[in-house]
């Protein structure tokens, strides 16, 4: 009887251990954190080793969060940024970091799952709109130079803020690129942008064809007054020299054959077979 009891102990013993804990797999590129919670009363407390690749097992009542451990790339979009001269302009950015390894607890425990949104999102935002407001439109949509400067001078702001702020309690955070970008005119900005553009466009034509029109009409003054240097050599009246360039533009055509008839209508003299 006692044996049966020690058995029912052991089998209650291990249900209640396996119903009460979870598995959980955390991969290379993560590290956890375990939040200790009491099943009935007294405070929380964070494990201040975090957990590695592999899989390891926790209390039901322990929370668990995961941080990566690898360059995290978050993607800023920010618009209506004001350039030097009040133009409106958009902008994709990039900000990459970095948590030091083995640090998550730290980062946890002194700022939070959400540390980005609530600590870096609005400081680095300003930093870009600060910046921004120094340039001008062209060279914030074109100048690479411009946006590599740009980018030097945030990242090296962002960092400064770190450490500022690890003055106060740590942020195991390194600031590892900042990319601006180049800047995308807003909708309404894009619009004027293509209107002024079209119009442009429609002025090069428009003074295109008034320059062919130009050239055409010199060709045409210059071919007349060869054709009335011409006439004067050969002593032609206007109507002797139609008819010569009528037999011209008829000769030039293949297969053509024109008789010409030497002397007045009435009595020609002779005739000439232009082919012959």
């Amino acid at each position: 009887m006692k044996k049966l009891v020690n058995f029912l102990v052991v089998i209650t013993i291990s249900l209640f251990t396996l119903t009460s804990c979870y598995g959980v797999s955390i991969d290379s590129t993560e590290e956890a954190v375990f939040t200790y919670q009491p099943w009935i009363w007294g405070h929380g407390s964070i494990e201040s080793v975090p957990g590695v690749t592999g899989r390891s097992w926790c209390w039901l009542s322990t929370k668990v969060d995961k941080f990566e451990i690898i360059p995290v790339k978050h993607q800023v979009d920010i618009e209506d940024l004001i350039s030097n001269d009040n133009t409106p302009l958009d902008f994709h950015t990039v900000i990459i970091t970095k948590l030091n390894k083995g640090k998550s607890p730290i980062l946890l425990q002194n700022y939070g799952k959400d540390w980005f949104n609530i600590n870096i999102y609005n400081q680095y935002c300003k930093m870009v709109r600060d910046y921004v407001s120094q340039e001008s439109p062209f060279d914030l949509m074109s100048n690479r130079e411009v946006l590599n400067k740009i980018d030097h001078n945030i990242l090296n702001k962002m960092r400064s803020y770190i450490d500022s702020l690890s003055k106060e309690s740590e942020l195991p955070i390194t600031i590892e690129n900042v990319v601006i970008g180049r800047a995308i005119p807003n909708k309404k900005q894009l619009e004027e942008m293509n209107e002024t553009a079209r119009q442009v466009q429609a002025k090069q034509t428009e003074n295109r064809r008034a320059e062919a029109q130009e050239a055409r009409e010199k060709a045409e003054r210059a071919r007349a007054r060869a054709d009335r240097a011409y006439m004067d050599e050969l002593n032609l009246n206007p109507q002797d020299f139609i008819s010569l360039k009528w037999i011209e533009t008829i000769a030039a055509k293949k297969g053509a054959n024109i008789d010409v008839m030497v002397g007045n209508n009435s009595s020609p003299t002779s005739m000439w077979n232009i082919r012959r």
